[in-house]
């Protein structure tokens, strides 16, 4: 017997789940101890994912500041600084479907390992190979970009199989916390290093701060449940509805009437329970009936639902048919306008700064922090919202449109204001609000790309992360060009105000919330 999302049935102590990774029926009734599955466990995957995201995307964006310094000591132009910054992406686009496919098959752990030890091996490895000019710089960016494509689809395969969908909302907003924080530590921190020591020892800091860190997620990461070591298994009464590392039912078992208690099979016709047994022969034979009349009673409510559909490990085959719903391409189209507001700030802003302003990054380093701190400090008040939303009535559906058509809707009017701005000061105040309102897409299209699919997560991730990397890839090098040309930051604005109410249209129009599945085509 297989079953989709999630969901247990609790009777007489005893719990029937229903898992989405692994084949069968769990049946659990309480232990002690505190199971890895639980809150506990959780909690503690969700800040090592976010720990992770943190150290990534702060071995990326480090690259901004300290490009100046760079293109200083090898003269490099703005066609120059474009390529630079666009060859990451480059490199990103080519793993991340990959990347998807292995953290489906394989689980999220390697992949995100292989992440982190790219990226420290590329900050180790820039003051080696700068002497050899700026192509140098170029391909070993590429290479961290190839190193980093698997991690964003990885993230979300592992949150798919730790986390409830109830709590999906909470662990995309301290997961995409992540990015922002990484953020705001690269260009608060790399300016002042670089200012202090030079700039290559900034490379080797975050190099080797990158490598303690790939050490400490090797230690305590798991890709699912399941891999925790068995001795911290045990789940009490209330972390049994949670737990996805069970005994299990065979189809042989569950025709017999053998049910799980303690961890111990016990037959319903032997009436036999061999530990410490406090309740009568008859009782026992109840409870165990009534629990299995109730199990058979769910199985057949679920095979009359067209949308319950078997999710167990997915395969490693690209699934193009699912890749036909308006909704998966609504937020893959989400995902690309948010990618082009967002990394284009983070890529330019230290240059707008120092050629609008003439505030080098040293001397700007608060004002081109303070953006990604409000940033942070938003995204992690955001993932309470979610839960208080549901609960006063709204839908997941509610909270998906609100959420996502308000960070679209105040990114635009920010970029629009910053056509107006006559001093860095304002400036900043206008990019702090918009970095807070990108936090709301942690309960926008975020959310629901785990919304649409749990077997293909990974691959899905992967594959709206390449495209939407298409925009960063190219971005860079567009607004170069037309830097040279024009000399007008303005434009550049105006044009992002308008992909982001292109994004509102987009949320308000295509964005559902339920499991899709192939066999619906």
């Amino acid at each position: 017997l297989t079953f989709p999302a999630t969901s247990c049935w609790r009777r007489n102590g005893y719990i029937l789940r229903k898992t989405n990774s692994v084949q069968g029926v769990f049946l659990h009734r309480g232990g002690a101890k505190m199971t890895a599955a639980g809150p506990r466990g959780r909690l503690r995957q969700a800040y090592l994912l976010f720990g992770t995201r943190v150290v990534c995307q702060a071995t990326r964006l480090a690259w901004a500041p300290l490009l100046i310094y760079i293109s200083k000591e090898l003269n490099l132009n703005h066609a120059h600084q474009g390529q630079v910054l666009s060859s990451f992406s480059f490199g990103y686009l080519f793993t991340q479907v990959v990347g998807g496919m292995a953290a489906d098959k394989f689980g999220g752990k390697p992949v995100q390992t292989v992440s982190l030890v790219g990226s420290s091996l590329g900050m180790l490895l820039i003051p080696v190979v700068v002497d050899y000019g700026y192509w140098a710089l170029c391909s070993v960016y590429f290479l961290m970009g190839l190193c980093q494509g698997p991690s964003h689809p990885g993230y979300n395969a592992m949150a798919a199989i730790w986390f409830r969908a109830s709590e999906r909302g909470w662990v995309s907003s301290v997961c995409e916390a992540g990015p922002v924080t990484g953020t705001l530590l690269s260009l608060l921190i790399a300016p002042r290093l670089a200012a202090t020591y030079g700039w290559r020892t900034a490379f080797t800091m975050f190099g080797l701060i990158t490598t303690v860190w790939s050490i400490v997620w090797q230690h305590f990461a798991y890709s699912n449940p399941s891999e925790v070591p068995r001795e911290n298994d045990e789940p009490n009464d209330e972390e049994a509805g949670v737990s996805s590392d069970c005994n299990t039912l065979s189809r042989k078992q569950l025709s017999s009437g053998n049910l799980v208690k303690h961890n111990k099979m016990i037959n319903p016709a032997a009436g036999h329970d061999h530990k410490n047994s406090t309740t009568t022969h008859k009782k026992r034979k109840t409870e165990a009936a009534s629990a299995q009349n109730q199990l058979h009673s769910a199985v057949q409510q679920q095979q009359q639902h067209d949308t319950v559909k078997t999710v167990a490990r997915a395969s490693s085959k690209f699934p193009f048919a699912f890749f036909t719903f308006l909704p998966v391409w609504g937020v893959i189209g989400q995902h690309m306008i948010f990618n082009t507001s967002r990394y284009f700030f983070a890529d330019w802003t230290a240059i707008y700064y120092d050629e609008r302003f003439n505030r080098n990054p040293e001397t700007s380093g608060l004002l081109l922090s303070m953006p990604f701190a409000a940033g942070a400090m938003v995204q992690m008040l955001i993932s309470g919202v979610e839960g208080p939303m549901i609960k006063r009535g709204w839908t997941p559906l509610d909270v998906r449109k609100i959420m996502g058509g308000s960070g679209f809707l105040i990114t635009a009017v920010c970029l629009m204001m910053m056509t107006t701005t006559l001093n860095e000061y304002s400036f900043c105040f206008w990019l702090s609000l918009l970095e807070a309102s990108l936090a709301c897409h942690a309960c926008g299209y975020k959310a629901n790309y785990m919304d649409l699919t749990t077997r293909h997560q990974g691959i899905f991730m992967g594959t709206g992360n390449t495209v939407a990397s298409i925009c960063t890839f190219g971005m860079p090098l567009a607004v170069a060009a037309y830097l040279d040309m024009f000399h007008d930051w303005n434009g550049i604005f105006l044009a992002l105000s308008a992909l982001n109410f292109i994004g509102i249209f987009i949320n308000q129009r295509v964005t559902v919330v339920k499991e899709l599945h192939v066999a619906e085509v």
